[in-house]
């Protein structure tokens, strides 16, 4: 097969296709039909496998009886060996399809940032997963599902720009038959796609390839695959093991609703998948149909969006002070009247809405310090209009109660709103994290001017380890304006450094051009993608010799200077500054930490929440005619609890009930149920008491503060919508079999209300309820740099 005048039989080979250890496809000429094709040939050892001629004579009729417009056509299969030659060449004759892969286009397309549309691609895995769904209920199992395998037919661009999907190698896999070992055993190049079962070597069936289209799914809307490297014992054993990060984190752009399909499709557990690739495809399908869906832009940094103006601008930063415990929890015999370790501030206390949790249910007051309570309206409710006061305190206004649960929609009408809605609130979300790159955060006229701003924000390439904080705020963006040229044969050099009370061990940047008075540079952190907030409060830039880089940075040479305030102020019975309050929101929690994990109180806020919307969307599903799985919709409910609750709360809410899900995780659950004794508190309340530290530190920012306020909303609006969720799954999970049958309702209004947990809320005037998704921008934004410059009457403080 070395020329393209050799024959086999009828065929004339052409030209080499693609090549591989074990198999290798050729274009070829079919003499009788004059027409082009395409051979693949499967090596085999007839000597070590003597049964492959007898699996090759099974299989081959089932790939053939295939005919669907987007599987490629078989056309002719035979088994050549030489004379007195152990090994032979299985050859399988097949359509020859003009147009590369999909492989191909993932590699120019999302991998160098250029994602499609949504609509696009819905229609090009809709037209996937037809084949698929097809050849499953034919008993066809594809078994090797990967870009390289889905041929993209350019000569048919009426549905798909890129060429209509052709699929191939249907269970060549099983042709192969090989035990898979650490190596990659029967699969072919790296196992980046393929199943849990398919590891362990356990029988498959449709959710196998439901599993590898999700991986498939999750790289072209990310430009990677969950589990990239070069080793495939390590990839094998994060497909067993590791849970990937979310692909929002790695592209912001990508619609929440995608991301719950993505991320059930690709469950450890086969129970948790789709139960079918039709199901997977409806789901994608209903917005397509119904909606026109904005592209996810390539960059979004050029994102031209504004803060929403409609949001109040005072911090409603007390906690709630008379909390009615649930049936079966102890009441706490002793309610705070300030929060602890805040001094100089007291609470009013008033009648709780919603007995026994923490949060947007209870009265609330307003503060001013050395100054009497100010009473205010009760916090924001899910679809409540915010309006911005004329004052600095808004008056006085009675408790409003709590909204009912909303009828909760068809699911297709849901699906759809899903879309719409992520479209538009990741955008608000962006928003609000973009804008704070250019406001200016001065409080006072006298202030130096700022000009520009350096900032935190996460790869996404986070460990799946809860012990780690690897690819947590570990790169740095910096944009500053009005920079002029640095003198001849200088440069401009970046540096990060270490907080105050650590050793001195700058990061050093490397240099920094400036164009046309716009100094733009990247930082892409360190191979580890060690967090860098973790221990670094200072941003700098100096001026050094182009010919010989600075190796540390000096006062003499610094010309911009940025830090977050180290001061420290009583926060309980510790002491923590600006930078403290920070750090533990997105960075490293000390209460966190204590309890086995890593990570800041947002990233874990994030991850939770998003597990919950999944197990929402797969108990309700689990109850659907034809797929309908009782014990796993206990099992969803059960971990929803676990998460919300937290290990202890969930023991007295499920008696006897064992945990479902990670113990160390679920320490710390999302709700708070007595803020003077549950230690660690849930994250939502955690989260909401720095947030009302940073609002009153005289170091803060205006811009700042807005964020707090900002944030704090949606953490009220969250804590509503999670109260709900516990009220309807403890009640579902009251319910015997034949009940829960016909709670189809209820449990829509629970993957409902997960979903607006993650995604936010958008009411009839279209202003935003921020959901998790948009409160982990806005927390990202709170570690942004004012950068001033060093001029006389502002020089830049002390390095050490």
């Amino acid at each position: 097969m070395s020329t393209s005048s050799e024959y086999t039989g009828r065929y004339e080979l052409q030209e080499p296709l693609s090549q591989g250890s074990r198999a290798e496809v050729w274009k070829a000429f079919d003499i009788q039909t004059r027409q082009y094709v395409a051979i693949k040939f499967l090596y085999a050892d007839l000597r070590e496998d003597p049964d492959f001629a007898v699996r090759f004579q099974r299989e081959a009729p089932i790939i053939a009886s295939l005919h669907h417009p987007n599987i490629v056509r078989y056309h002719d299969f035979f088994i050549s060996q030489p004379p007195g030659v152990g090994s032979g060449a299985a050859s399988i004759v097949m359509d020859y399809v003009d147009g590369g892969t999909l492989g191909d286009y993932i590699r120019n397309t999302s991998r160098q940032g250029k994602f499609p549309t949504a609509s696009e691609i819905i229609r090009l895995f809709t037209s996937i997963g037809a084949a698929l769904e097809y050849a499953h209920q034919r008993g066809g199992i594809h078994g090797q599902l990967k870009p390289t395998n889905i041929l993209l037919d350019k000569l048919n661009v009426t549905r798909n720009l890129m060429g209509e999907p052709i699929l191939t190698d249907f269970a060549t896999a099983r042709l192969m038959a090989t035990t898979v070992s650490s190596s990659g055993g029967q699969w072919s190049g790296l196992p980046l796609y393929m199943s849990p079962e398919q590891i362990r070597n356990a029988p498959l069936d449709a959710r196998s390839d439901v599993y590898s289209l999700g991986i498939i799914l999750y790289e072209i809307c990310t430009g990677t695959p969950p589990f990239p490297g070069n080793d495939p014992a390590t990839i094998m054993a994060q497909h067993l093991n590791t849970i990937p990060a979310s692909p929002v984190l790695i592209n912001p752009a990508v619609p929440p609703a995608l991301v719950t399909i993505i991320m059930r499709s690709i469950a450890k557990d086969p129970a948790l998948r789709f139960p079918s690739v039709s199901a997977m495809i409806a789901e994608l399908a209903q917005g397509e149909q119904q909606v026109a869906i904005s592209p996810i832009p390539v960059n979004v940094g050029t994102a031209q969006l504004a803060v929403d103006a409609n949001l109040p601008t005072i911090l409603s930063s007390e906690h709630p002070t008379h909390l009615t415990p649930p049936p079966g929890m102890s009441s706490s015999s002793a309610l705070p009247t300030s929060l602890p370790g805040v001094s100089g501030f007291s609470f009013a206390s008033g009648p709780a809405s919603s007995p026994g949790i923490v949060g947007i249910s209870q009265p609330r007051v307003s503060l001013t310090p050395g100054g009497p309570p100010t009473p205010m309206p009760t916090v924001f409710a899910p679809g409540q209009v915010l309006t911005t006061g004329p004052s600095v305190l808004p008056m006085a206004a009675p408790p409003q109660p709590a909204p009912p649960p909303r009828k909760a929609r068809p699911r297709g009408l849901r699906a759809v709103v899903a879309i719409l809605l992520a479209v538009l609130v990741v955008g608000v979300g962006l928003a609000t994290y973009l804008a704070v790159r250019s406001a200016s955060s001065s409080s006072t006229a006298n202030a130096p001017v700022i000009v520009g701003h350096a900032y935190f924000v996460s790869s996404g390439l986070l460990s799946s380890n809860p012990e780690t904080v690897q690819g947590i705020t570990d790169e740095l963006e910096i944009r500053l304006e009005n920079v002029p040229q640095p003198p001849a044969g200088k440069s401009y050099y970046g540096w990060l450094l270490n907080a105050k009370s650590l050793e001195w061990l700058p990061i050093p940047l490397g240099p920094l051009t400036v164009k046309n008075g716009t100094l733009v540079d990247f930082y892409a952190g360190d191979a580890q993608h060690s967090n860098l907030l973790a221990t670094n409060s200072r941003f700098l830039i100096t001026v050094g010799d182009i010919a010989s880089p600075p190796t540390s940075p000096d006062a003499a040479s610094l010309v911009y200077y940025a830090a977050f305030p180290e001061v420290l102020h009583p926060f309980g019975t510790e002491q923590f500054s600006l930078y403290d309050h920070i750090r533990h929101l997105l960075s490293n929690d000390p209460k966190v930490q204590a309890a086995g994990m890593s990570g800041g109180l947002d990233i874990w806020l994030y991850r939770n929440t998003e597990k919950i919307l999944e197990w929402a969307g797969s108990a309700r599903d689990a109850t659907l005619p034809g797929s309908r799985n009782l014990p796993l919709v206990r099992r969803q409910l059960t971990r929803i609890i676990d998460y919300l609750d937290g290990i202890a709360y969930a023991q007295r809410d499920l008696p006897g009930q064992p945990l479902l899900v990670n113990q160390t995780i679920a320490r710390i659950g999302l709700l708070t149920f007595d803020p003077v004794n549950q230690n660690p508190p849930g994250y939502l309340y955690h989260m909401d008491k720095h947030l009302h530290e940073i609002s009153v530190l005289p170091e803060t920012t205006d811009t700042q503060k807005k964020l707090t306020l900002q944030i704090d909303q949606g953490i009220n609006a969250v804590n509503a919508w999670d109260l709900q969720i516990r009220t309807d799954v403890l009640k579902l999970l009251q319910m015997n079999d034949a009940q829960l049958i016909g709670s189809l309702n209820l449990l829509d209004e629970v993957a409902t209300l997960a979903n607006d947990a993650f995604v936010g809320q958008i009411n009839p005037l279209g202003q935003v309820t921020y959901g998790v998704t948009q409160i982990h921008y806005a927390s990202q934004a709170l570690a942004t740099f004012d950068v001033r410059a060093c001029q006389a009457s502002n020089p830049c403080p002390a390095l050490v």
